[in-house]
């Protein structure tokens, strides 16, 4: 919807069968002007042929660079300071080297035994932030997400949103940056919470824990012939139910908690 606000205000409906009548068996003429209106047209645009639908609805663009769609607004300057200091370009540069690649998320949801895979990329650099891509298997159908990651104090944030447009989710887990035994790891892997939609009827939001790993191409593999690989290789397999091989150990590998420092005999 480009407006709620204003599409309220006019009146229209707010039930996604009548929407969906109107599209299909025509718009009743005492709502015409008001879609016209919440459309930014007039009720002739609306019903001219000439109107380019496609350029009109598809709204202000935004480029590749704008940090609107992952910077809260309104925080005032020291966010915008703290912003600049955690995530200079330098630091994002030494982050992406260790944490470039394609990775093997298994992640448990709250309240669901099966153990659910996804399959992410983080495959560039921009400016103050990591771009990743990724994908997962829900109800049958797959989610193909873009992702940006950024820094903040002692933690890394992840920002995705599905192709659909209908989830935004939300993780966290410890930048590696500032912790040598997590840094150190290898093969690498990073242990992290998140908190998204279930696209449930109740709609209400859900967490999950997760254990991202970091793989290692074929000699002679480029990192798309891997990612291809192993998101072909989700599809085929998208959880890990109880009682199938490896559901423990992997299972386990999730819930045990992380060790951030040394032991101490």
């Amino acid at each position: 919807m480009r407006n709620w606000s204003e599409w309220v205000e006019n009146g229209l409906p707010s039930s996604p069968t009548t929407i969906d009548c109107d599209m299909r068996e025509g718009v009743p003429e005492s709502r015409l002007s008001a879609y016209a209106s919440c459309l930014g047209t007039t009720v002739d645009g609306l019903c001219s042929k000439r109107t380019n639908w496609a350029k009109k609805l598809k709204g202000p663009t935004i480029s590749e660079g704008d940090d609107n769609l992952l910077w809260p607004t309104g925080l005032g300057e020291e966010f915008s300071k703290r912003n600049k200091e955690y995530n200079r370009p330098s630091y994002i540069e030494e982050l992406f080297s260790l944490m470039g690649g394609v990775y093997r998320m298994n992640y448990l949801i709250d309240g669901v035994d099966l153990i659910h895979r996804s399959t992410l990329w983080v495959h560039k650099v921009e400016g103050n932030r990591m771009l990743t891509r990724g994908g997962f298997i829900m109800f049958g159908n797959e989610n193909q997400y873009e992702a940006v990651i950024f820094r903040w104090h002692n933690n890394l944030h992840f920002h995705y949103l599905c192709e659909n447009g209908m989830e935004l989710g939300y993780c966290m887990t410890v930048d590696p940056l500032r912790h040598n035994l997590v840094r150190q790891r290898k093969p690498f892997w990073l242990l992290g919470t998140g908190m998204t939609d279930r696209g449930l009827v109740d709609n209400k939001p859900i967490t999950f824990v997760f254990r991202m790993e970091q793989l290692v191409p074929e000699t002679g593999m480029s990192l798309k012939e891997l990612w291809n690989t192993e998101s072909d290789d989700m599809r085929k397999h998208p959880f890990i139910a109880p009682g199938t091989p490896d559901y423990e150990r992997i299972r386990t590998e999730i819930l045990t908690p992380d060790v951030l420092t040394p032991e101490v005999a």
